[in-house]
Order: structure tokens, then sequence, then C-alpha cells
């Protein structure tokens, strides 16, 4: 069975268009001109349009040193009336990640980015939480099954998916494994997992065969196939006969990340 993502962000966006929406502006710095980069900030723009958030992008040369960036961002989310900050990522590989990230104030950072921000909520002292964690908790609430009872894979330890994902579920699930795309045996690994949360990258890395009837795979990897196609780590083909539940690539997490990206944007803002 599919897990619509677009069903599930279309009731986010419900929530949020019944609150009171912030008297504040929501900045984004793209660096280059990233075809990927630049579709997933109109989807952004798109979902901030619809909700009546005054949306600011702002392009960045390509050559820009992590110095200057750094600058940039202090001051583009420095104003009063700015309420929430990202940067899309990736960014050149020159640029000090960390370093520029974490010019985000802490209290506008709502991808939860920047080392202030995932500090708070990896000692429990924030109130938002990585978009990634909020989908995976909008999911697992549609499932209803006692978390305590599962067995969880995270495939991929990366800084924004698999690390908050997997800090978030290590205290809540019967059993967590965290595997690195590099192990050689990572299909052996998925086999008797209950919940697949899959953040690798690589188009198809796993599919049907790999898991147990029943299955649940909420999957965030963003890729092409061999014909080019954009795919996610899993391939669903069979899934249903195998009563696997799973999100699919493109339509699946992304559109609830967007959502839960303005959540946090709203909470922020509430909070502040």
């Amino acid at each position: 069975m599919i897990i619509d993502g677009k069903i599930i962000a279309a009731g986010i966006r419900e929530r949020l268009a019944a609150m009171p929406r912030p008297d504040a502006f929501f900045g984004a710095a793209l660096v280059g001109r990233d075809p990927a980069s630049l579709n997933f900030l109109k989807q952004k723009e798109k979902a901030a349009r619809e909700l009546g958030i005054d949306f600011r992008l702002y392009e960045l040369p390509e050559h820009i040193t992590t110095d200057d960036l750094r600058g940039e961002i202090g001051k583009l989310a420095g104003p009063k009336k700015c309420g929430g900050f990202i940067v899309q990522l990736p960014l050149p590989e020159k640029i000090n990640r960390h370093y520029a990230l974490n010019a985000i104030p802490r209290e506008k950072d709502a991808d939860l980015l920047g080392e202030a921000a995932l500090g708070a909520f990896y000692t429990g002292r924030s109130r938002v939480a990585p978009p990634s964690v909020g989908v995976v908790e909008e999911i697992l609430k549609l499932e209803k099954r006692d978390l305590r009872d599962l067995t969880v894979v995270m495939v991929g330890a990366g800084f924004l998916i698999g690390k908050p994902v997997g800090f978030w579920m290590q205290n809540r699930v019967g059993e967590l494994t965290v595997v690195d795309v590099t192990v050689k045996d990572v299909h052996a690994r998925l086999r008797d997992a209950d919940i697949v949360i899959a953040g690798a990258g690589r188009a198809g890395l796993f599919g049907v065969e790999h898991l147990k009837e029943g299955a649940v795979v909420i999957d965030f990897g963003y890729g092409r196939g061999a014909d080019g196609k954009i795919a996610g780590d899993f391939d669903p083909a069979g899934a249903e006969e195998k009563g696997i539940h799973y999100t699919r690539t493109p339509g699946g997490t992304g559109p609830i990340l967007v959502e839960k990206l303005f959540e946090n944007f709203y909470e922020l803002n509430r909070a502040a």
C-alpha cells in the first residue's frame, strides 16, 4: 500500500491554515543554480504562498567564500521581521558547511541545521524537531502500532536524516539498528525489520525481496535510477503483493518535509 505523502502534507497544511499566521517573513538562501535545489525551493515557495507567508529567496553566487556566505546569512536572517531562515543544501564542496550554517540564529533555524538548534534538540531543550523527524512521526501515527514492539532499521547515518531520526527513535522502539550503506550485508540487515527508514540517496538500493511481509518503508532517498528517472532507495515493484506499506519517490516524504518545515516556522514564532 502506498503511503501518500501529499495527503499527509495536505492535512498538516490544513492545521497550519487554522492557526494565527506569523507576522514575519521566511527567508531562504541558495548558493549557485543547482536544478534540484531550485526545484525543492519552488516547492517551499508554493507551500508558503498557499499559507499566505512572505517567502523570500536570496540567490548567492556559486563562487562565494565560506566567510562571505556566513556574513550574508547573518545579514539576511538578522532583521526582526525575519521569522525563519534556511540554507538550501547541498552547498558547494569548498564551503565549510557547518561554519556557514552556524550563522543562522537558533530562534530562526526552522530546518535545525545549525549546531545551536541541533544541540538544543539533542538535549531536549527545543520546541521543534528536524523536519525529517516530524515526517517519521506523522507516518507512524497513521500506522497505529506500538513502537515498543517493533524492530527498526535505519539505512544511512547522514546529518539530515539518519542521525536525527535515529536519535529520536532510539528510546521509542523495541530495537533500532543503524546501517551504513557501505556495509556489505546491508540487505541481510533488513530481513527482520518491521520498519525500514532509508536516507542513503542510492536509487534502488533495496527491494521487496529484501523485506518481510507487512514491513513499512519510509523512504527519504532521492536519486536517479538506471533509466534516468527520479527514484528512492526502495524499489517498490511487487510491494502490494507482499503487503508492504511504503512512501514513493517523488510524492512521499518530500511534501511532508516541506509542511513540517513551515510547522516549525509557526512554532518558532509562537515561542518568540
